[in-house]
């Protein structure tokens, strides 16, 4: 299966420019993950008051979900976009609609003020948002692997990842800040625009910010004529790369699946079966974020030291082994040692900023972030909707239910890092292609 070489140019990102992609990821970031953490908020405001707690439950599902449904289309077609016309313009496409759509959804009416139209706007917004924020995280990892060297891919591209747990803190930060400010009146009247306000803001900031940076390198030396819509000639070559397809889907899912149960699922599973302090298990959640960012940057230059296969075993194994310390712990050890457990977990599971250099590497540069962005977003999709509901009813039944779907997620991992480390010795692999 052809793994695409990395850039051999000299050319390299400046602090200046990975920054300013950090900063833009984490805020998109943060846009795309305030609709969790409102969600009850925006629910008792733009839905009619229902006494039926499972409707309750699938309004509040339905606002997150609809972001993630939306997602692959909005891939296909900035993706497309930055494949024909540069990862530069689509990049401030997508940031302008991010930046719009928040500050629409801030001048929103209510339910109370126009009825069963406020939901339906509201969709709308979020259908728009969720469609911007699909393309910008490929768009991100492809841009500044497009300035990099093979030596310092990986450390780069872990920057990248981690501005996303960035991004999560700060919208757990503001949350809690508005929610201990406000009342849960003063929250539904008017207090629940103000996150959408500061979503707004921040995301005007970046669009002037992402204006600075340049087209990269290998774009440019390798830009040639493409339609929007491809003819189906032109796309027999690359309908082809069934494995490169595969192998993404399969780096989505593990990234996708290890975000979402350590990130954003695991206090609320963790509660549902422990009797743990919430304060104290929201405060070593955020704790866990913190050191899932270094886990990141650790793994990034573990990668480009020895090789990306090799870091993904090794972090594997240890992912492996922290899920079943830290559940046992809580089985057996009270939850005592919460914080310092939750910090390790969260530190091993740094191992999803080796997915980004793996997905950069599958495609080349004239459908990569078309690729890319629709495998990451088609399978982030998938398990957004499914993971949810499906380990929550596990861990109903078994306590120990996320700790084994972690150990099943990074022993799939570990298979991927043995395929990643013997795929150089395979005879007949195509490296003719260049990142």
């Amino acid at each position: 299966m052809p793994l695409v070489a990395s850039s051999d140019s000299s050319s390299s990102v400046s602090p200046k420019q990975l920054m300013i992609i950090c900063a833009s990821n984490a805020v998109t970031y943060f846009d795309f993950l305030i609709y969790l953490f409102m969600a009850d908020i925006i629910s008792s405001t733009f839905f009619p008051d229902n006494d039926d707690p499972i409707l309750a439950k699938m309004q509040v599902l339905s606002l997150f979900i609809a972001g993630y449904l939306t997602r692959p289309i909005g891939a296909l077609l900035l993706g497309r976009y930055a494949d024909v016309k540069g990862r530069r313009p689509a990049l401030l496409i997508s940031m302008s609609c991010i930046a719009i759509t928040a500050l629409i959804t801030a001048c929103l009416p209510t339910y109370a003020q126009v009825g069963i139209f406020a939901p339906i706007l509201f969709f709308i917004a979020r259908f728009f948002q969720g469609m911007a924020f699909g393309a910008h995280t490929p768009l991100g990892w492809v841009y500044v692997a497009e300035h990099v060297n093979k030596g310092n891919l990986a450390t780069f591209l872990s920057f990248v990842t981690a501005s996303f747990m960035f991004g999560e803190l700060g919208s757990i930060l503001l949350f809690e800040i508005i929610t201990s400010t406000h009342t849960h009146e003063q929250l539904i009247e008017s207090g629940w625009r103000i996150p959408f306000i500061w979503a707004a803001l921040l995301s005007f900031v970046m669009l002037l910010l992402l204006q600075t940076l340049k087209e990269t390198p290998i774009f440019t030396h390798q830009q040639h004529k493409q339609t929007f819509v491809p003819k189906i000639s032109e796309l027999g070559p690359y309908l082809k790369r069934f494995n490169a397809m595969f192998l993404a889907l399969i780096i989505t899912f593990i990234i996708a699946s290890l975000t979402m149960v350590i990130a954003l699922l695991l206090p609320d599973l963790v509660s549902m079966k422990f009797s743990i302090d919430d304060s104290m298990l929201r405060f070593s959640n955020n704790l866990g974020l913190f050191f899932l960012m270094l886990g990141c940057v650790f793994y990034g230059l573990i990668a480009d030291k020895s090789g990306t296969g090799k870091a993904m075993m090794i972090g594997s194994v240890a992912l492996m082994l922290q899920a079943l310390a830290f559940f046992y712990h809580l089985e057996y050890g009270g939850g005592s040692f919460i914080l310092f457990m939750y910090a390790i977990l969260g530190f091993c599971t740094g191992i999803i900023s080796l997915g980004s250099v793996i997905l950069v590497r599958l495609f080349p540069t004239e459908v990569r972030v078309t690729a890319v962005s629709l495998t990451y977003n088609l399978m982030y999709a998938l398990v957004g909707l499914i993971l949810p509901f499906g380990l929550g009813y596990s861990t109903n039944l078994v306590s120990f239910s996320p700790a084994l779907y972690i150990i099943f997620v990074s022993l799939v991992s570990f298979i991927i890092g043995l395929y990643i480390f013997l795929l150089p010795k395979f005879k007949d692999l195509d490296e003719s292609i260049k990142l």
